[in-house]
């Protein structure tokens, strides 16, 4: 009996060391969390203090930008077999059945870089204040013929950037440009700048020290409305230049946009990058006739089907140019700015010798 009580002891003990052992691969350690401002340089939490008031400041500096193209369009019909050599040979006017006059307008947004005396200068994004010189569009290859004919041909005549609340400047003209990585800088030598320009007074800051959840403001002007918003880092997998992408619920206008990050709490910002466009998808559809009669709707539509597209924006899908590449593409324009006339030292953090 002593020994049955013995091993059944050493049974249960035996037991327990087990589980002891095993359980142990099914504890889930906590990640641990280090307090705000400890192991990160931006704040990845909602500010907690008020920001209206710096910035309303900073909202000042902030203008729409549209650019206005005028285009001359020489259309051809398919017979007329009109390709590519004809328009380098300059024969093709002779055989265009229409030629149109048109104008496109593209909105964005762009920063008051600097101020000096009657000089103004804005950063924007390049396509924004950027058109083609030329636009071609051809016929799909029809039958046995494989040759794409030329449908239209567009020649631009003119192009004018207009700012917000600088209108009396006149159009701007591009001071520096990089369409590789879409940036540009615009400037104009206006008497009487309104009280409401401001040159933008914020430091800049490094993309690099952005990490996974820094919150960041941005602002711009969708759809031609000044709007501020806010979003939340995604660092990108190989960033030698800080890049990075943000969440933000953006549309078309927000393009040259500023994007602020909070070093040390509110009003501490830094400019860490610009909005370079936002992710968007066309989708092609049949619809009636434009001109068809309005009738009910639960009727079968039996007229024709012409083809339509839609543009679908990809919310919280976002590219962006950081504050990186921004100088960088400053500093390789310094000299030909100032000697235009326009000292965006300030601007970009350069240190005068």
């Amino acid at each position: 009996m002593i020994k049955l009580l013995f091993v059944m002891r050493l049974l249960f003990s035996v037991s327990v060391i087990f589980l002891i052992a095993f359980s142990g691969c099914a504890v889930k350690r906590a990640i641990p969390v280090s307090p705000e401002g400890v192991g990160s340089v931006y704040e990845s939490r909602f500010p907690s203090a008020n920001a209206s008031g710096a910035l309303e400041l900073i909202s000042r500096s902030v203008k729409k930008v549209y650019s206005i193209s005028s285009y001359r369009t020489w259309q051809f019909r398919r017979e007329a077999r009109i390709t590519g050599y004809h328009v380098m040979q300059g024969k093709f006017k002779q055989a265009a059945w229409g030629v149109l006059s048109t104008n496109e307008t593209v909105f964005g947004t762009a920063t008051v870089a600097g101020m000096s005396g009657t000089s103004v200068a804005l950063l924007t994004c390049a396509h924004v204040v950027t058109s083609p010189d030329t636009v071609m569009s051809f016929f799909d290859p029809a039958g046995d013929d494989p040759v794409s004919y030329l449908k239209s041909f567009s020649v631009k005549e003119k192009q004018e950037n207009w700012v917000r609340d600088l209108s009396s400047c006149g159009s701007f003209t591009i001071l520096a440009s990089d369409p590789a990585n879409d940036i540009a800088i615009i400037g104009k030598k206006c008497e009487g700048l309104a009280d409401t320009v401001t040159t933008f007074s914020i430091p800049a800051g490094r993309a690099k020290d952005l990490s996974w959840g820094s919150f960041v403001y941005l602002m711009g002007y969708p759809m031609g409305n000044q709007v501020i918003t806010s979003g939340i880092v995604s660092p990108a997998r190989k960033r030698p230049m800080g890049e990075f992408s943000a969440d933000a619920l953006l549309n078309k206008g927000c393009s040259g946009g500023i994007i602020l990050a909070v070093r040390r709490g509110v009003p501490d910002f830094e400019l860490v990058g610009m909005v370079k466009n936002v992710s968007s998808t066309v989708e092609e559809f049949l619809k009636p006739a434009p001109d068809r009669p309005r009738s009910a709707e639960w009727l079968p539509y039996e007229g024709a089907a012409y083809a339509g597209s839609r543009e679908e924006i990809q919310y919280g899908l976002n590219s962006v140019v950081t504050i990186e590449t921004i100088a960088g593409f400053y500093s390789r324009n310094r000299q030909a700015l100032l000697k235009q006339g326009y000292d965006l030292d300030c601007f970009f953090g350069v240190k005068k010798p």
